[in-house]
C-alpha cells in the first residue's frame, strides 16, 4: 500500500475575518490572531449578525420600560423583550397576571403617550 503525502501549508498566511463592535470586520493574518479572535470569528461565521432594534423603537422600548416597572413594582415580575424581524419591531411580555391587565393596559398608553424631556425631575 503506498502512501501519499499531501503537502500542506501552514495556516499563518491565512486570513481571518475579525468581528468589531460596530458590526464590521477586520481581516489579520492567522498568526497575528489570539485563540479568542479565532473563535470569535468563528461564532462569529456561525450565526447571523443580530438585527438591532431602531432607534426610535429603542427610545419608545425605555419609556415602556419605566412605565411598567412603575405600574407593576411590587406587584408582578413583569418582563419583556423585543426584536426586530423583517424590519419591524416586536415586543413581547411575560408574567402579566390576567387580573392585571386593565394595569397593563395603563402601562402601555403612558408609554406611547411619554415625551422625552430635557428637565430634571
Amino acid at each position: 500500500m503506498s502512501r501519499v503525502r499531501a503537502r500542506l501549508s501552514p495556516p499563518g498566511d491565512t486570513l481571518i475575518e475579525l468581528p468589531r463592535e460596530n458590526g464590521g470586520v477586520v481581516a489579520r493574518s492567522f498568526e497575528e490572531c489570539s485563540v479568542d479572535d479565532v473563535e470569535r470569528a468563528t461564532r462569529a461565521r456561525r450565526a447571523p449578525p443580530p438585527v438591532r432594534v431602531p432607534v426610535p423603537d429603542q427610545a419608545r422600548l425605555l419609556f415602556f420600560e419605566d412605565s411598567l416597572f412603575r405600574k407593576f413594582n411590587g406587584v408582578a415580575q413583569v418582563r419583556f423583550s423585543a426584536q426586530n424581524e423583517d424590519g419591524k419591531t416586536f415586543l413581547t411580555l411575560q408574567g402579566v397576571p390576567m387580573m392585571e391587565v386593565p394595569r397593563l393596559i395603563q402601562a402601555l398608553q403612558e408609554g406611547l403617550e411619554a415625551q422625552p424631556s430635557l428637565r430634571a425631575n
